[in-house]
């Protein structure tokens, strides 16, 4: 009753005085929402610990507050002016481009508000560096928001947009055309920061080791370009477009997670063919040893590979802790196997000339012959001490080789059990990996 009665009161005013009547209850409407919705929930946003919420209420207010004013008056002139009424056409147009403007400056806002900080977050933690993409992302979103609210306006004042549109889609296909390769470079970028093969400081090589590749340091890495820094101290800024075509070598992620930068060191040495090979193998492993740069685990390997024409081959293969000290740690073992070979009178071939001459002073060649004997049979006693220590290596490695093969084929069945947990079967792949890892450190490739 109360409601038909309302309405026929409301019906015996005049048109001047529903509309003035309508703005105050719009007025009235605006401050009841504000006080029972919008107070609440900024207590309620105030008590939270995250910013953002209370910059999206602060940008949201107006908006608000003035679409419920602007809704208010709206069905206002809807109730009280004549269908036929220009008045009420003009009002609902100019109404409705009003809450268009208020919608498209919240949504422009809050694209300067929140975005850079979420460009910048995803900028950390894909290690890129992209200064000024955060404002020119910006600026291409709020061209696109008042774009469009200006194509709405347009239609709502029957302004023919058929030709503007048509002429904005051209204009887009020539910027296209035109952004071709920057878009698709800044795709392949976007993909690459995602995939994240390398990272800023680490040490990488770019192409084939067969195809002069370059190496250095990544110093930055941006949506367009990455900068490598060789170790001639030359920047050179190489367009993502050709990093994601080539094929990349990460030093610094090779090892495991304890010791990513971890490095593998190889080297060859040649002795001649009179050298007992324990005896050369022992010398090298205490080389090894004593060096301070190189890991114990893995344990260094001593392989004798190859029997060339005046020279027996060994390798010495072990794993330097970071890839920074590798030529240090090379130089380190060079030099001490060169004086220990000295020491232990192990002969390293070279091409030499011997010329072979009557000695005149006899008894200068008997204290030389005597010399000689004297560490002939000294190096004799070093190599049966060096023959019995490579045993007992050789007996070591091959047990340890046997205990790996028999863990790895226990896995392998319990690999094979289908009611087997998720996580349970990738720790047993993960133990399963480092075996096979294991075995294929003494692996010769």
């Amino acid at each position: 009753m109360n409601v038909e009665f309302t309405l026929e009161y409301l019906d015996t005013l005049e048109n001047y005085q529903q509309i003035l009547l309508g703005v105050v209850a719009s007025c009235l409407l605006a401050v009841l929402v504000r006080y029972l919705l919008w107070v609440p929930m900024k207590w309620l946003v105030g008590r939270s610990e995250t910013d953002w919420d209370d910059d999206l209420l602060e940008l949201a207010s107006p908006l608000v507050n003035y679409s419920v004013f602007l809704a208010g008056v709206y069905f206002t002139v809807l109730y009280a002016v004549d269908e036929t009424s220009t008045i009420r056409a003009v009002s609902a147009t100019l109404l409705i481009i009003i809450l268009m403007f208020l919608i498209s400056r919240f949504l422009s806002k809050s694209v300067s508000r929140f975005l850079p900080p979420v460009i910048e977050t995803f900028n950390e933690r894909a290690g890129a560096e992209s200064a000024g993409l955060s404002t020119a992302i910006t600026v291409v979103i709020k061209v696109v928001i008042w774009g469009s609210a200006t194509l709405i306006i347009m239609d709502t004042l029957n302004i023919e947009i058929t030709a503007a549109l048509a002429s904005l889609t051209i204009f887009s296909l020539v910027i296209g055309m035109a952004m071709q390769e920057s878009a698709s470079n800044l795709i392949i970028s976007a993909q690459l920061l995602m995939d994240k093969p390398f990272e800023v400081g680490d040490k990488i090589q770019l192409g084939a080791p067969t195809a002069n590749p370059l190496i250095g340091v990544v110093t930055e890495i941006g949506f367009v370009s990455t900068k490598i820094k060789t170790n001639t101290e030359h920047l050179v800024i190489i367009p993502n477009k050709v990093i994601a075509s080539e094929l990349i070598t990460n030093f610094a992620r090779g090892g495991p997670g304890d010791t990513p930068r971890r490095v593998n060191l190889r080297l060859d040495v040649g002795v001649g063919y009179g050298e007992k090979p324990s005896h050369v193998k022992q010398v090298l492993r205490d080389v090894v040893e004593e060096c301070d740069l190189v890991l114990q685990d893995p344990t260094p390997k001593i392989l004798f590979t190859h029997m060339m024409d005046s020279s027996l081959t060994f390798r010495l293969n072990c794993w330097v802790g970071d890839y920074s000290d590798e030529w240090v740690a090379r130089d380190i073992i060079m030099t001490n196997v060169l004086n220990r070979f000295d020491e232990e009178n192990i002969e390293i071939p070279y091409p030499h000339m011997q010329i072979k001459y009557e000695t005149v002073d006899e008894e200068k060649a008997k204290a030389e012959a005597r010399a000689k004997a004297k560490a002939e049979a000294a190096k004799e006693k070093r190599q049966v001490e060096a023959k019995a220590k490579e045993q007992a290596e050789q007996a070591r490695m091959a047990e340890e080789r046997k205990r790996a093969r028999a863990s790895m084929d226990e896995l392998r069945v319990m690999l094979d059990d289908e009611e087997l947990e998720d996580e349970k079967r990738i720790e047993l792949s993960s133990e399963l990996l480092a075996l096979e890892d294991q075995l294929a450190l003494s692996d010769d490739d």
